[in-house]
């Protein structure tokens, strides 16, 4: 699933719950505020917990000195920010509920 097929999703879900006067375009506008929020948050390293869905949290991995495969010379690696993500004990659940042969 892609951002515009989760926000289409979003859209129709609201409409059958009855939220009819919410347009196409508020649900675009609040999707994509609660990702930039959240991409905001983990730029500034904090952690954002999300109930029952799961934690992102920023990890980093320290610079260290790395080898150039085709030549073989030593060279330093900086360090690096990445994104963790660890699902929450109700989505795993339910993943493996719907487990499906691919």
């Amino acid at each position: 699933m892609n951002k515009s097929t989760m926000m289409e999703n979003i859209y129709h879900q609201l409409r059958v719950q009855g939220y009819k006067d919410l347009s196409r375009q508020d649900v675009i506008m609040a999707v994509g505020l609660i990702l930039d929020h959240c991409a905001h948050a983990l730029a500034e390293a904090e952690r954002i917990e999300i109930r029952d869905f799961g934690v992102f949290s920023l990890h980093i991995i320290a610079a260290r000195a790395g080898r150039n495969p085709k030549t073989g010379k030593s060279v330093d690696v900086p360090e690096k920010r990445t994104v963790h993500f660890k699902p929450g004990t109700a989505m795993r659940v339910q993943v493996n509920q719907n487990n499906r042969s691919f």
